[in-house]
C-alpha cells in the first residue's frame, strides 16, 4: 500500500502502517473512551483516564493484529514463500506475499495460523486478566459489571473479547477472510482445481459482504449510528477484495504461460538517484513523455519515480531536490523467465534483471492491459480455423 509509514523490522520483515490506520486508532480510542472505559473510570475522575485508557488498548489490539499476521508471514516464509511487508491499515492488518501459494496444503497452513494465534492471544489475555479479578463476558454481561473492575484488568478484559472476537470472525469461510482461504484451500484440495477453488471462496466472499452491509444498515436504523456505519464499511471492503480476487484470477487465466521477457520493456526510462527533479522533468517527462522511470545508482536499481510524486512537490523546490529523496522504494527484480504474473500486485515498475545486469522493467499497469485483449481478443472455442490451400 502507498502512503505508509516504516515501524521497523520484525524477524526481518517490513512492518508499515498505512494512513487510514490513524483513523482506525482514532475511532477505536474515541468509542472505547466513550463507552466501555466510562463505565471502569469514575465520571468525576473526567475524560482523560477513560482517553488514556482507549489509546492504550486501541494500541494492544494493533499490537495483537500484528502477532496476527506475523504468525501468517512466518509460517509463509516457512513454506518458501517470499513477504514483502506487513502492514496495518483502516480494517486491520494485511501480510503482502509474493505470489500464491504453491499447494492447497501452503494455503492451508498459512491461513489457519492466523485464527489460530488470534485465539491463543485471547487466551493468554483472560488469564491474565484472572489473575488480577474476575472477569465479566462482554457479549453477554452487563457493563455495569465493570465498574467494579481496576483499569488494568478492564484493559485485559477488553483484548481477551476483542481477540476471541478477531480469531472467530476469521474463521468464517468467506474469501479474502482466513477463513475463506481456508475454505479455499480445502475445495483445492478436492478438486485440485485452483481457479475453480477460487471462484467458490470469492462467490461466498461477496455474499458473504453483502449480508454484513444488510446488517450494518439495519443497525445504523435502530440508532447504533458508529457499529452500523463500521459494519458497512467493512461488509463493503470484504465485497470489494472478493471480487478483486475473482478479477486477478481471471487476469492470471488470460496470462498464463507468458513471461516476463515476453512483455517487458528493454529500453525503460531510467534516471540517476542523485539528478534533480528539473532535470528528469525537462529530460524525461516533457520532453519524452515518459510516466514512469527506474532509479538507477551505478547500473543497480534502488528505486522508482512517477509524475504523481513530482506534481506532489513544489515547483519551486524542483531544482533544489533531488531523485532519491522522494522515490518510492524498488519492487523485487524478476527475470526473463518469471511468469507475468508475478509481477501483477506490483504498483511500480518492476527491474529485470539477470546476471547482475538491468535487462528493462515491466510496468504492471502494461501487463493487465495485456490481460484484458487477451480476453477481449480470445476468439471462441467453436471458431473457424483459417483453411490452408
Amino acid at each position: 500500500m502507498r502512503q505508509s509509514l516504516p515501524l521497523g523490522r520484525v524477524f526481518g520483515i517490513q512492518l508499515r502502517a498505512h494512513a487510514s490506520w490513524l483513523l482506525a486508532f482514532a475511532f477505536i480510542t474515541f468509542g472505547l473512551a466513550n463507552g466501555y472505559f466510562r463505565f471502569v473510570a469514575p465520571r468525576q475522575a473526567g475524560f482523560a483516564l477513560p482517553l488514556a485508557l482507549g489509546a492504550v488498548s486501541a494500541l494492544l489490539l494493533f499490537a495483537s493484529v500484528l502477532v496476527h499476521e506475523l504468525s501468517h508471514s512466518l509460517v509463509a516464509r516457512a513454506r518458501g514463500m517470499r513477504v514483502r511487508d506487513i502492514t496495518l491499515f483502516i480494517f486491520g492488518g494485511v501480510s503482502n506475499l509474493e505470489g500464491e501459494p504453491r499447494t492447497a496444503r501452503d494455503e492451508f497452513l498459512v491461513a489457519v495460523v492466523g485464527p489460530l494465534t488470534s485465539l491463543v492471544l485471547a487466551g493468554l489475555f483472560w488469564l491474565a486478566a484472572r489473575s488480577q479479578g474476575p472477569t465479566v463476558n462482554l457479549l453477554l454481561g452487563s457493563p455495569r459489571l465493570l465498574t467494579s473492575m481496576t483499569p488494568a484488568l478492564a484493559v485485559l478484559n477488553y483484548l481477551a473479547t476483542v481477540n476471541l472476537l478477531l480469531g472467530a470472525f476469521n474463521l468464517v469461510p468467506a474469501f479474502p477472510l482466513d477463513g475463506g482461504r481456508v475454505f479455499r484451500s480445502i475445495v483445492w484440495g478436492i478438486t485440485h482445481r485452483f481457479d475453480r477453488a477460487t471462484s467458490i471462496a470469492a462467490t461466498i466472499g461477496q455474499v458473504f459482504g453483502f449480508l454484513m452491509i444488510a446488517f450494518g444498515v439495519v443497525r445504523f436504523a435502530l440508532g447504533d449510528l458508529g457499529g452500523g456505519l463500521w459494519t458497512i464499511f467493512l461488509g463493503w471492503f470484504l465485497s470489494q477484495a472478493a471480487s478483486a480476487t475473482r478479477v486477478e484470477r481471471n487476469l492470471r487465466q488470460n496470462l498464463e504461460g507468458v513471461l516476463v521477457g515476453d512483455v517487458m520493456d528493454r529500453a525503460p526510462a531510467v534516471v540517476s538517484r542523485y539528478s534533480t527533479i528539473q532535470d528528469v522533468v525537462f529530460s524525461h517527462v516533457l520532453s519524452r513523455g515518459v510516466r514512469r522511470m527506474l532509479v538507477v545508482d551505478g547500473d543497480q536499481p534502488v528505486g522508482t519515480l512517477d509524475v504523481h510524486t513530482i506534481n506532489a512537490l513544489s515547483r519551486a523546490r524542483w531544482p533544489l531536490t533531488t531523485v532519491d529523496q522522494i522515490m518510492q522504494s524498488v519492487p523485487p527484480s524478476v527475470s526473463p523467465a518469471t511468469p507475468v504474473t508475478d509481477v501483477l500486485r506490483q504498483t511500480a515498475l518492476v527491474p529485470v534483471v539477470a546476471d547482475g545486469r538491468l535487462l528493462g522493467a515491466v510496468d504492471p499497469a502494461h501487463v493487465v492491459r495485456l490481460a484484458e485483449l487477451r480476453r477481449d481478443l480470445q476468439p471462441p472455442v467453436s471458431a473457424p480455423r483459417p483453411r490452408t490451400v
